[in-house]
């Protein structure tokens, strides 16, 4: 039996080249995750010929008669790297889970899941994350925070983490990397699946089931292979632990009441004993369709007079255009073993992402303001009641296109007696964005208390259309100094240049329109105000940097080891959504739209004694820029000096054959400084402190159950420290624990899966839902939820 992969070799193996090294004949070692491993199936070889690389629990193996696909032990990496297999993976996705539930549940350093559709917050290391799929950036220069809803869970064969900015890897990963990888076909012949699936909330009311039905179908030949995967999810209402029905997310959108298909197809073809070529493509499409609004409380009074929203889902919504999440992507992959002596790869890929909002109403805040004095607007009373009467109705969609190439050559050779691997290449992608706000009908809007959301043919921009080109090349050398002793070095040159069309400033469209269609234009007659929208001209910069990364590892004994890492990190802000909110007039130029650099340093050991294994590791990392959210809803970069600590650690005990034990634990701090003071950096920015744990008994029969905690501690550091800083967002966080029972049932034919999530049923608040956006984003999480499962392969 042979197994076949679509992608030849792992992000691990190549996209992050400063972690490559040549390991010809390698052995399983110890699981470098060190978090909730479970033993994953591997394939063997049909013939002992067949050469395989093996990195510590995960195998990649050649096809028949390929030559060895270069590689590296996860346990040599100098950094803090992670992989997730499918055995764990379907084990937490029994019922509504989505794959940002199930990270956070894994991924030490991870941030929680948000409860809604967003992601926006979810950081490693206080770092925005590069989420991958199958090697294709889900996350860009422009991101709308669905990345971890872009791929069913069922479909999901592993995910590799690496924690901490990354040189090699180029713009754009300065938390770290995660990219997940999709099932392919594995062994002969034909192989077929079907996935059935039920979820409830803990009353079992009837608007809040939930259906999941899968199929997959296989086939493994001699030379071509490919796999299809088809999943369909109904996703019905969300109560809290009152049993009460969850409002809608005005400001993100939920996966409350969606339909969802998930797609995933890969087809390969050994077209020599050393050439391949891999095609994969997945397609997601989550379309929602509620009766359910948010309750703006009487005649709007949380919009107009700032009341205290109720966070009441009201029934009788009628939204002509249902928000919606859709997302296809493609990448093909070329490798040759043997390219003048080499190990050549060549992918080239392209993403396509669409989404619409929760259509909202929003008062007109001081950026309103802003442009009524600036023309010549003072009085403050008449201020103050344009302002509280000032509302609009808006709901966005925005379009996101990516195309990329990659190409990488490894060269294994001695080096002065050394053991050396030559890792160098070159990548180019093109991402072009666009983002538009819909104006809803006032009138209907507030006549039906803010449930009834029709268009009114008017159209605003959400930020300039934008092109960003990023290009760079890099050169790596793995070095085996001895036995035990592996160093890694590399440099690359990025070059990021983003364009810009004309546009509009978001305000300035919408108080033109204000002006001219709600009867006031006896208030601009009275001070002279002749308003028009003023522009933002088109415009353009340019950015580049070299980058360096240094790494070492050591194996003290032959249970443990140290790794020290340095490495750069490069990015830029979310231009269109940092463009979206300026003033008429803002000229954009390389002065005005900086790139932040970013310096990465990671200290750790890792070990194993009998049957524990642990891992711990300490990073500090700084930038010359903070990157926020202000009390206005707007980004800002702001030119000042930012550093961020912290560590994590992990440990894993088999009691014997049948219990196993282990948790998780990860404190991330940081500031920003203000005005020579160093102010403290809020959870919008930095995962609050974070612990799992778990417990596994394991039947015989192949049976198993499990209890398991997260726990989020809570801070007002942050928010204490900020009001020292007048556009500062912080709010205080409360923590919180939750508990969940989960297990497998192995059956004659087929297993069944279980779950019981927040099983305390606990009454509490997300991270995001506590210090994101204003009172109307105060919503509870889900009560109890109960989860069941069935699958059988044949």
């Amino acid at each position: 039996m042979k197994s076949h992969h679509h992608v030849a070799l792992s992000l691990l193996t190549l996209c992050i080249s400063q972690q490559l090294y040549a390991q010809t004949n390698a052995n399983s070692v110890q699981s470098a995750s060190g978090v909730q491993a479970t033993a994953a199936a591997t394939s063997n070889a049909s013939s002992s010929d067949v050469p395989s690389v093996t990195l510590d629990a995960i195998t990649v193996s050649a096809n028949a008669k390929t030559g060895t696909a270069l590689a590296q032990k996860i346990s040599e990496m100098p950094a803090v790297t992670q992989v997730i297999y499918e055995a764990d993976i379907q084990a937490q996705a029994t019922g509504n889970r989505t794959v940002g539930d199930i990270l956070a549940q894994l991924v030490p350093s991870l941030g929680v899941s948000s409860g809604s559709v967003s992601n926006y917050g979810t950081t490693m290391h206080g770092r925005p994350v590069q989420y991958l799929l199958n090697g294709v950036p889900l996350s860009g220069s422009r991101s709308l925070s669905r990345e971890l809803n872009s791929i069913d869970p069922e479909q999901i064969e592993r995910v590799e983490v690496l924690s901490g900015a990354t040189s090699i890897y180029g713009a754009g990963a300065a938390g770290g990397l995660i990219n997940i990888v999709t099932k392919s076909t594995a062994g002969y012949g034909l192989t077929r699946q079907t996935r059935l699936g039920i979820n409830s909330s803990r009353e079992f009311k009837s608007d809040s089931l939930g259906y999941h039905v899968g199929q997959s179908i296989g086939y493994g030949g001699e030379r071509v292979y490919g796999n299809v995967d088809v999943d369909y999810e109904t996703t019905g209402g969300k109560f809290d632990s009152h049993g009460d029905r969850i409002s809608p997310d005005a400001n993100q959108t939920d996966n409350q009441d969606t339909d969802t298909i998930s797609v995933n197809a890969n087809l390969g073809f050994d077209i020599s004993d050393t050439k391949t070529m891999n095609l994969a493509a997945t397609y997601y499409d989550s379309e929602q369709d509620t009766d359910y609004g948010v309750d703006y409380g009487d005649n709007l009074s949380v919009l107009q007079e700032g009341t205290t929203p109720s966070l009441r889902a009201i029934d009788g919504a009628k939204i002509e255009n249902q928000p919606y999440n859709t997302k296809s992507s493609v990448n093909l992959n070329y490798n040759d073993s043997d390219f003048l002596g080499s190990n050549l790869s060549l992918t080239g890929y392209y993403r396509d992402e669409k989404a619409r909002f929760y259509p909202s109403g929003k008062s007109f805040t001081s950026q309103a303001k802003d442009v009524w004095v600036n023309n010549g607007l003072t009085d403050a009373d008449t201020l103050g009641k344009l302002l509280g009467a000032s509302v609009v109705v808006t709901q966005s969609e925005a379009d996101i296109e990516v195309m990329g190439l990659r190409a990488a050559m490894q060269t294994e050779t001695d080096v002065m007696g050394k053991n050396t691997l030559f890792s160098y290449g070159a990548d180019f992608e093109r991402e072009e964005s666009e983002q538009t706000y819909y104006g809803q009908d006032l009138t209907t809007f507030l006549a039906s208390n803010g449930l009834t959301s029709t268009s009114n043919g008017l159209s605003y921009n959400g930020g300039p259309k934008t092109t960003i080109d990023k290009w760079g090349a890099f050169v790596n050398a793995d070095v085996d100094m001895t036995d035990k002793w592996h160093t890694s070095a590399g440099v690359r040159y990025q070059n990021i240049k983003s364009d810009t069309d004309r546009f509009v400033p978001i305000y300035e469209q919408l108080l033109a329109d204000y002006f001219a269609t709600n009867g006031i234009s006896d208030i601009a007659d009275a001070y002279g105000i002749d308003y028009e929208a003023g522009a933002v001209e088109a415009g353009s910069s340019k950015h580049d940097k070299v980058l360096f990364n240094l790494g070492t590892s050591y194996q003290l004994t032959d249970d443990d080891q140290v790794f020290a890492n340095f490495s750069q990190g490069f990015t830029t802000a979310d231009v269109q959504r940092a463009l979206r909110d300026v003033r008429a007039g803002f000229v954009v130029n390389s002065d005005n739209i900086q790139p932040i650099s970013i310096n990465n340093y990671e200290l750790g050991w890792q070990g194993k004694r009998g049957d524990t294994s642990a891992k711990v590791s300490g990073f500090y990392n700084d930038s010359d820029k903070t990157v926020r959210f202000t009390n206005d809803y707007t980004v800002e970069v702001v030119d000042t000096d930012e550093r961020i600590y912290g560590a994590e650690a992990s440990l894993t005990h088999d009691l014997n054959k049948d219990w196993q034990f282990g948790g998780s634990l990860a404190y991330t701090r940081g500031q920003y400084k203000k005005d020579g003071d160093w102010l403290e950096l809020d959870a919008v920015r930095l995962t609050p402190l974070k612990g799992t744990a778990y417990a596994q008994y394991n039947f015989s029969e192949g049976s198993n159950i499990r209890l398991q905690a997260l726990a989020v501690g809570g801070s007002d550091k942050a928010y204490k420290d900020q009001q020292n800083d007048p556009d500062a967002s912080a709010q205080p966080l409360t923590g919180y624990a939750t508990f969940d029972v989960l297990g497998q049932v192995k059956l004659p034919v087929g297993r069944m899966g279980y779950g019981v999530y927040n099983i305390l049923n606990k009454d509490y608040q997300t991270v995001y839902h506590q210090t994101t956006f204003g009172d109307l984003n105060r919503l509870p999480a889900s009560g109890t939820t109960y989860g069941l499962s069935y699958t059988v392969d044949y």
